[in-house]
């Protein structure tokens, strides 16, 4: 039996209780900017082992367990692994002279392919790990709350922030929806005779196909009902006005000590990046 709510876990919420859970959305908004903008700039395995410390700071924070947030990369291994290998044997760089590992025809192996592909892979996974956590350690309303506060001065410039972050908020939060669904229509058709772990790539494929339309006909109904339930609210009636809060953000000691570490973590990383030649 395929259950995809095992595997993907992105875009759920775990309220339990960390303090990774209680701070301020806008420090945890902030961090995680600087965090993926330093995973972006790293390009060397010292500097990634870094990060990997820096990643087991945040899971001993959050009490999320280890096991549940590795099994959210499982779903995109195969995919990660195919584009690995094409990198691996596409690999160009006319201004950096190659070691060759391997040669067959247009195909070409060599160490720095294998170094680039690894630390492209790397960078993708710890990208993904840090979106994921602060998606595991805040709600939808405080994620909406902190964007809204942090993006706050573009409305100055004429540019809608509320609408723009309401959208994106709904889109990430619509994954654990979207895969409940599926994983809904997967057994229907199971209990049906269908064998979705039976047959190669292509035949699992179309034995998926015919879950396209129930599919979108449920998001367009779950859509509807969103939609009715914002406009009862009056959300967005009048453009531009201020909404109100129910809950007050407020920066305590703890999110200082950890925006602190934030930032002088990113420091030595960049230090590492640049200093060590490896």
């Amino acid at each position: 039996m395929i259950e995809l709510s095992r595997d993907i876990t992105f875009g759920q919420y775990i309220n339990n209780g960390s303090p990774l859970t209680r701070m301020d959305p806008r420090t945890k908004l902030s961090c995680a900017f600087l965090f993926v903008v330093l995973a972006l700039y790293a390009s060397k395995f010292t500097a990634f082992a870094a990060c990997l410390l820096i990643c087991i700071v945040i899971q001993w924070i959050s009490r999320i367990s280890t096991l549940y947030v590795l099994r959210g990369f499982k779903p995109f291994l195969g995919f990660l692994l195919f584009i690995y290998i094409i990198e691996i044997l596409f690999y160009y760089n006319p201004g950096q002279p190659q070691t060759v590992i391997w040669h067959w025809w247009v195909l070409v192996v060599s160490w720095e392919a294998v170094i680039s592909s690894t630390l492209s892979i790397v960078r993708v996974l710890f990208l993904y790990y840090f979106v994921s956590m602060l998606m595991f350690a805040t709600s939808m309303v405080d994620l909406t709350d902190g964007m809204e506060a942090l993006l706050a001065p573009l409305q100055k410039i004429g540019i809608p922030v509320n609408a723009f972050i309401m959208v994106l908020v709904v889109a990430f939060k619509f994954v654990p929806i979207f895969v409940t669904e599926v994983e809904r229509l997967i057994k229907a058709q199971s209990a049906r005779g269908v064998r979705f772990d039976q047959g190669n790539v292509f035949q699992r494929t179309l034995k998926l196909a015919p879950l396209f339309i129930p599919l979108f006909v449920s998001g367009f109904k779950r859509a509807e009902v969103l939609s009715v339930a914002m406009e009862a609210r009056c959300y967005g009636n009048r453009p531009g006005w201020r909404r109100s809060k129910r809950r007050e953000m407020h920066f305590e000691r703890f999110d200082a000590l950890v925006l602190a570490f934030t930032v002088i973590s990113c420091i030595v990383v960049v230090v590492i990046n640049i200093m060590v030649p490896w």
